[in-house]
Order: structure tokens, then C-alpha cells, then sequence
């Protein structure tokens, strides 16, 4: 099950809060001009309200769902977000040094870039595991796929990332045939 991005979460209570506000502030002026409330009926609420106790059922529910809805979106402020960097090690245990996905992407896209016989290639992060589709425009590419996949885990070694990583290659010659 994927998780509920944050921004989706967000926008949704924006809007309840936004309909909330909009809705009191519409009865605020109809009871401040001599009408009765629009949206909530007071009157009723307030005479049901009137009738319950601290203990009933209904109360404790909605107590309890209202306490839940704060404690999801305390989880969804303290949580972090998607990873968008990459640790690196260190020789200092004090420092820490991160690298942006993307500049990995490209730092390793730069190394597989270098290999003979590469003319294009694309290079995608998801998790720990590292895609590279490259392109060449031999016909007899053996040994390639080996090279490919060495000049990224060598770069990746280099780089010192503090999480291993999952090298999968495929190299297609110009004409589409793998």
C-alpha cells in the first residue's frame, strides 16, 4: 500500500478548515444582522447537546475521532517526507554529508556516460536500487553490459554512499534489440 503523499493530506484539511471558517463566518453574519443561522442549526444542537452527558457513547465517539484526526496530522508534521538525499560517508563521525538523488543520478549517468561504446543512456533511482538503460550503436555489444555495470558500482564507490545499492543494467543496440 503506498502512502498518502503529504501535499494530498494538506490539501484536504486546508479545504475542511477553509469550509469550516467559511460556514461560521456565513452564520456569524446572518445572526449578526437579525437572521437565524444558515449553515449550523444552533438551536437544535444546542438542545441536544443539553441532553448528554460527558460519558455518552456519541460524546466519547466524536472525542475520540476528533482526537485520532489530531494525532494524524501530528504524525504527518513530525514524519519526514520522501527521501530526497542520499547519505554519505564520512571519515568524520561528526560530519554528515548528504547527495541529492538526482545528483547521483547524474554523477553515476556521468560515469556510464564515459564507457565506449555508450551513446545514450538513462539512469533512474528507486529505493536502493539503481536502473541503467543504455544505448549503443554497435551491433555485436558483448562485454558492454559488464562494462556499463562496472563504471556505475565503481562510481557509486566513490561516491561512498552510506547505503548499499542494487546495480541492474540493460543495454540495447541502436536498431531496439537487447
Amino acid at each position: 500500500m503506498r502512502p498518502i503523499p503529504r501535499r494530498l493530506l494538506v490539501a484536504f484539511v486546508s479545504l475542511v478548515v477553509a469550509a469550516a471558517g467559511a460556514a461560521v463566518a456565513v452564520d456569524v453574519v446572518a445572526v449578526g444582522t437579525g437572521n437565524a443561522p444558515v449553515v449550523w442549526p444552533q438551536r437544535s444542537l444546542t438542545r441536544e447537546l443539553r441532553t448528554r452527558e460527558w460519558g455518552d457513547d456519541v460524546i466519547m465517539a466524536v472525542a475520540a475521532g476528533i482526537a485520532l484526526i489530531g494525532l494524524l496530522l501530528l504524525w504527518a508534521a513530525l514524519s519526514s517526507g520522501r527521501r530526497r538525499a542520499v547519505r554519505v560517508d564520512t571519515a568524520d563521525e561528526h560530519t554528515r554529508t548528504v547527495l541529492t538523488r538526482r545528483g547521483l543520478r547524474r554523477t553515476i549517468g556521468a560515469a556510464v556516460g564515459r564507457v565506449d561504446g555508450v551513446d545514450e543512456h538513462r539512469v533512474r533511482l528507486r529505493g536502493r536500487r539503481v536502473k541503467v538503460r543504455a544505448t549503443t550503436p554497435l551491433r555485436e555489444p558483448q562485454g558492454l553490459q559488464e562494462r556499463v555495470a562496472e563504471a556505475a558500482g565503481e562510481q557509486l564507490a566513490a561516491v561512498r554512499t552510506a547505503a548499499a545499492y542494487k546495480v541492474t543494467v540493460k543495454v540495447r543496440t541502436a536498431r531496439g534489440r537487447p
